[in-house]
């Protein structure tokens, strides 16, 4: 039967839904005789099958974000995408699928999923989670079969829905970024790329209101993004592949997205556009990707 699994140590436990996307329902992290959850949706009943709207923490591949009117960019030419929020693919095609559980202890998992059509490459991804002390370690890693002789544009991401509070007052953002992304009326890459008054509020920190942010921002080396609550503060880092940050504020959440590329990052890069995190995998090459979420 389907269910949900989770993970724990001394400090932090971690709950997941194979059945539903490998989404994160749950993080809960003790300190100061208290248990805060970061999450938005805990008070809902966690269907193990399907991860609702604006809750948990849901897996962002073979690509992150939108990618206008569906038109994949590749090197073997154009192949076209469903167009599930118009006019744009949005947030890959494994959110709503079943992941396998390749191993699972006290306090980690491992789990995997084959690409399937629409997606017309064969490939697979890998989905590590381990905690470490008080910090959540994920991995992921974009393979190409060995059957796959062409290379082909992928990218990877998370797309957590954090609560805004935590009962003591609102979260305060900021991140170590060079820029942000311009994005037109419709949400699809202009390809230009500006230090913005959005930017510079990151850069010293801020907190949103509702609507105030939906941008792509490019992490500087070895930068950071960091939300602080007046219970505790949790520090995002990744690995080198992870060179953007998607900040976005609905009504009832802060969306905080490491990620490896920008929006519609295959068609910026065809029209000559640098810096986007645009990457090729094939059967030398996979993608690999690790965010690393710490709490003090």
């Amino acid at each position: 039967m389907p269910e949900n699994i989770t993970i724990k140590n001394e400090s932090v436990s971690v709950t997941v839904s194979p059945y539903a996307g490998a989404a994160l329902r749950s993080i809960k992290v003790s300190g100061n005789d208290q248990t805060y959850e970061l999450l938005s949706g805990v008070e809902n009943r966690h269907d193990p099958t399907h991860l609702p709207h604006g809750e948990g923490s849901f897996i962002m591949a073979p690509w992150v974000n939108r990618i206008r009117d569906g038109r994949l960019v590749s090197p073997d030419g154009i192949h076209w995408l469903p167009v599930n929020a118009p006019p744009h693919a949005i947030h890959g095609l494994v959110r709503e699928r079943v992941w396998t559980v390749n191993a699972i202890s006290e306090d980690s998992i491992d789990l995997e999923i084959a690409l399937q059509q629409p997606w017309p490459y064969a490939g697979r991804i890998e989905y590590a989670l381990s905690l470490q002390g008080r910090s959540l370690v994920q991995t992921m890693r974009l393979i190409a079969d060995e059957s796959e002789s062409r290379p082909f544009p992928g990218s990877l991401g998370w797309h957590p829905w954090f609560n805004t509070n935590l009962g003591s007052g609102p979260v305060t953002a900021s991140a170590d970024v060079a820029g942000q992304w311009e994005l037109d009326d419709s949400v699809t890459a202009t390809g230009k790329f500006d230090v913005t008054k959005l930017t510079r509020r990151l850069q010293n920190g801020t907190t949103f209101q509702t609507g105030e942010v939906d941008g792509c921002f490019r992490r500087n080396p070895g930068g950071s993004a960091v939300l602080r609550w007046p219970e505790l503060t949790m520090t995002m880092s990744g690995s080198k592949e992870v060179t953007h940050f998607m900040f976005y504020s609905p009504e009832h959440a802060l969306c905080v997205e490491p990620q490896t590329c920008t929006v519609d990052a295959a068609q910026l890069a065809e029209r000559g556009v640098a810096d986007t995190g645009h990457a090729l995998i094939d059967r030398e090459s996979p993608l690999i990707a690790t965010t690393t979420w710490s709490w003090e």
